[in-house]
């Protein structure tokens, strides 16, 4: 007797694990002395067209059009929902929510309002172990510098003039914070930095312009000319936040000669 197959074992909606990769970064605001690290997720992202496909494959007697057109109205009425002030769930995938955002300085004071979105502990469970972690590191913060600019003349020729203005770009750049600040210290002829710091000149703090990727200030006075310097740069800001780190960031660039 001829033995039939009929395939039943290969279940073709099956889908297959998802990968991530996840990115650690100290916990520079957590109260213990040891150290710890939370991960910031890697991962690809969809686009409305991608999700629109995916629909019209699970709904194949549905047209595209209307689609497009469920989901548009599904998304107004969300939106007009939040803006009453209520909560939208969505069955077992979770639920939008309007939420209070920050702080305010007076006990009669209004926060802002932010839109957040809670997913349900099964959906949430679910999904999750599903996904497998393929890479796990930890790279360390870091200043880097992509160039130093003579503003006054607008030159990127590894001159500075005394007395004119600089901009630095790069990132990680923002000054705070105790033990912060530019110094201006001198080098070798080989560009390394002399080790003793009583001899650095520090910048005035009162920058013209202090972010995460830009600095310009003006060049300190008494800096010797036809000498070369390097910037040290130290900080404890996070980014663009007020937040400060328990450690010291700290950079250097590339020599400069200071011109009459």
């Amino acid at each position: 007797m001829e033995k039939k197959f009929d395939n039943s074992f290969v279940n073709l909606r099956e889908e297959a694990n998802g990968r991530v990769s996840v990115k650690l970064q100290p916990n520079t605001l957590g109260k213990t002395d040891s150290e710890q690290y939370y991960g910031k997720v890697t991962r690809v992202t969809y686009s409305n067209q991608n999700l629109l496909d995916m629909v019209a494959e699970e709904l194949p007697d549905m047209s595209i059009g209307k689609i497009t057109d469920v989901m548009t109205a599904y998304t107004a009425v969300l939106q007009r929902t939040l803006a009453n002030g209520c909560a939208c769930k969505f069955g077992t995938l979770g639920t939008f929510y309007i939420a209070s955002k920050g702080t305010t300085e007076s006990a009669n004071g209004k926060t802002e309002l932010t839109i957040k979105f809670t997913p349900e502990k099964a959906m949430r469970d679910s999904v999750v172990q599903k996904i497998e972690i393929t890479e796990s590191t930890y790279v360390a913060p870091k200043i880097t510098v992509d160039s130093i600019t003579d503003i006054t003349r607008n030159v990127s020729d590894g001159t500075l003039k005394s007395g004119t203005s600089v901009s630095i770009c790069g990132n990680n750049l923002r000054i705070g914070g105790t033990e912060s600040g530019i110094w201006c210290a001198p080098v070798d002829d080989e560009g390394k930095l002399t080790d003793d710091d009583s001899s650095w000149k520090k910048v005035d703090q009162d920058f013209f312009l202090n972010t995460s990727k830009n600095l310009i200030f003006a060049l300190p006075e008494g800096l010797e000319a036809e000498t070369k310097y390097c910037f040290v740069l130290k900080t404890r800001r996070i980014g663009y936040s007020k937040r400060e780190r328990k450690f010291i960031l700290q950079g250097t660039t590339s020599s400069f000669k200071v011109v009459a």
